[in-house]
């Protein structure tokens, strides 16, 4: 019983160690494939405006991209700032790429690092305003070659009901302004300029806004003026014989109002309310007697005296003869000659007046000629020739007048 105990403790010790030896092999080759599990981490490659993520166990940045199959040019530059070996993180790459940007019809090419189109403009020192218009958005990925085009906006000045607004816009015309502004014509509504003109820096545009409204106004008919010849009047007399009268009517009318502002009316209708009454005037037609001999002399004042001027006066009458000359003679202090019996001449005699003045005395045109007696140097005194002889000039007497200077002088 002894052996056959010895003999399979024996057998017993000999399983344990072959399968520790297997397990020793096993753990042996296992190691390996465990490290690599339990010493991998996770890394972001930022390439150029894309990225990725890798599963590595590597911990240089170069090995790591080498093995993500990504190839660096010797210009490209990585950015590690953000990675930390073993631990993960992520792993920039600014390749760099020559950019063409065209700013207004001017083009020029930049190395540029950036990976959007934004950051690429900030780097050139581009600055992008509001209303500038790009072919690729700031966003967009920056690729070697490209070509970036900027329309540059300018400033347009925008009147529109009541309020100024300056806009930037880069083309277009004033429609497009107005559209940019929100801004809604009416069916009659204008723009100066119109609506299809091209943009220009600094233009002005102003909106005109159109209305029409119905509106009913009583008015006056004016009166109408019927003139009559009357040859029994003085030229220059009239008279009247009716007066005038406005009429009314009720007017409707069609206004047409520009930014508020009454521009146009057209009358649509009108009902008269009350007729007008014509007014009637007659006007003399009888030629002032002396009136041919006025010649203008061109003399507008003399001794405070002035064509025009109106004098409040005194006549009397004289004739030819020698009780009203001293002498028969009838040659005046002019040298104009008087007779009884002659056309009358329209002469008067005074002494304030220079010789040759025309005075007008009640509708009829007097030429002074003659001088006579002190009274006669009094201002508006005068002494009128009649050729009908000594006792008209008793008929027509003495009394009061008006006087008009018509002319001083020859």
């Amino acid at each position: 019983m002894t052996n056959q105990s010895i003999a399979g403790k024996r057998s017993l010790r000999s399983i344990l160690t072959t399968v520790l030896a297997l397990v020793l092999i096993v753990a042996t080759f296992a190691t390996p494939a465990l490290a690599d599990v339990f010493g991998s981490y996770d890394v972001v490659i930022a390439d150029n405006g894309e990225s990725i993520t890798v599963t590595t166990n590597e911990t240089e940045p170069i090995e790591i991209l080498n093995a993500a199959g990504i190839v660096l040019d010797s210009d490209d530059k990585i950015d590690i700032s953000a990675f930390r070996q073993g631990e993960g993180g992520t792993i920039a790459i600014d390749r760099r790429n020559t950019i063409n940007i065209e700013v207004d019809g001017s083009i020029q090419d930049f190395d540029v690092y950036a990976d959007t189109v934004g950051e690429a403009l900030n780097e050139c020192g581009i600055t992008i305003h509001s209303g500038d218009k790009l072919t690729y958005d700031l966003s967009a990925p920056v690729k070697d070659g490209m070509v970036i085009g900027i329309k540059t906006a300018f400033s347009v000045s925008l009147y529109a009901d009541g309020s100024k607004t300056k806009l930037a816009i880069v083309e277009g015309t004033v429609g497009d302004l107005l559209a940019l502004a929100g801004v809604e014509l009416g069916a009659d509504d204008y723009t100066k300029p119109s609506v299809d003109t091209p943009l220009e820096k600094n233009m002005k545009v102003k909106v005109y806004r159109v209305e029409y409204k119905e509106i009913k106004a009583t008015e006056a008919i004016p009166f109408s003026t019927k003139k009559i010849n009357d040859s029994t009047m003085t030229q220059g007399k009239t008279k009247v014989i009716t007066q005038g009268a406005d009429g009314s009517r009720e007017a409707t009318y069609k206004v047409r109002y520009v930014n508020g502002k009454e521009k146009e009316r057209t009358l649509q209708s009108s009902v008269v309310l009350t007729e007008p009454v014509q007014k009637v005037i007659k006007v003399g037609t009888k030629k002032i007697e002396g009136a041919e001999s006025v010649k203008p002399n061109g003399v507008k004042s003399r001794n405070g005296l002035t064509v025009g001027q109106k004098i409040s006066g005194r006549y009397t009458h004289y004739c030819a003869c020698a009780t009203c000359n001293g002498n028969s003679r009838g040659i005046t202090s002019s040298g104009k000659r008087i007779r009884n019996g002659m056309s009358n001449p329209y002469y008067i005699a005074c002494n304030w007046l220079p010789l040759g003045s025309v005075l007008r005395v009640n509708g009829h045109n007097y030429t002074v000629v003659d001088r006579g007696g002190s009274r006669l140097s009094r201002r508006g005194y005068i002494d009128i020739f009649t050729p009908e002889g000594h006792r008209a000039c008793y008929r027509y007497g003495t009394g009061s007048c008006n006087i008009t200077i018509v002319r001083l002088g020859w």
